[in-house]
């Protein structure tokens, strides 16, 4: 077949077969795939052929793996950063293009932070919080935020620990699609990439850090400004109890 047309309502569908096509077209150099996107008024065809025209094969071999690290369906997101900021920190950012690529085609690549390609993504996790710094260390950008620039906890990158972890399981996920041209796919246990097993409920639960939490250690980092009591303040979202430099009532009750 040369002409095809696959219907999906889901983006990872687009995004595996922009990463397929030049594999696609290995077999079929005259195909020609299209994709009927979404439902009703926003019903849509996207080419795949132009769209892996104009990103290149480099980028679209790379884009598995730059939408399962920026969040998708089985990974996590950035906290205040979506697709479009993420695609803006690899426009400005061209040389992790290599590094998206090279772990698409080297499935279920392990990472260390040592690693070129993991110091790559922390250069482009840095850009994606702030586009002018010149730091490629997100531990050094969480500093430079935090006490230079005073941005709040939850504005600030993750920790090396938790992007580390967040790195292997969307390696994980960009494994399996790209892979999917296999018959009969080899796919590792997800233990082996920062997912750990509840022997209580038997679900697979995200390993999000390896290290001490810092909250647990320093909260009084976080406060809160409430008038009243507090229901959905940066404290309850990080499950923490406020401190005095809260300006809510929970002290006051707290102290009766």
């Amino acid at each position: 077949m040369k002409s095809i047309k696959v219907r999906s309502v889901d983006t990872d569908v687009v995004t595996i077969l922009v990463g397929a096509f030049h594999e696609l077209t290995e077999i079929q150099p005259q195909a020609d795939i299209w994709v009927a996107f979404g439902m009703g008024r926003n019903y849509c065809y996207y080419y795949i052929n132009s769209i892996c025209s104009v990103l290149g094969e480099p980028r679209s071999r790379g884009l598995p793996v730059f939408h399962a690290l920026t969040g998708c369906d089985t990974t996590s997101s950035f906290k205040g950063k979506g697709k479009k900021t993420s695609w803006q920190a690899w426009q400005a950012y061209r040389d992790v293009t290599d590094t998206f690529q090279y772990l698409a085609c080297h499935t279920f690549e392990h990472l260390s932070i040592l690693c070129v390609h993991f110091q790559r993504i922390e250069r482009f996790t840095v850009i994606m919080y702030d586009k002018t710094s010149p730091l490629t260390s997100v531990n050094d950008a969480r500093e430079e935020l935090f006490c230079r620039k005073s941005r709040s906890v939850d504005r600030i990158p993750p920790t090396q620990d938790a992007l580390l972890q967040h790195t292997q399981r969307a390696l994980y996920q960009a494994g399996i699609w790209t892979t999917c041209m296999q018959t009969q796919q080899i796919i590792p246990s997800p233990q082996e990439f920062s997912w750990t097993k509840d022997s209580a409920s038997g679900l697979w639960i995200p390993m999000w850090i390896t290290i001490p939490e810092v909250s647990r250690a320093c909260s009084e980092l976080v406060k809160c400004s409430c008038k009243g009591d507090c229901t959905r303040c940066k404290c309850v979202r990080s499950n923490l109890q406020c401190s005095p430099l809260c300006k809510c009532k929970c002290n006051d009750s707290v102290s009766t």
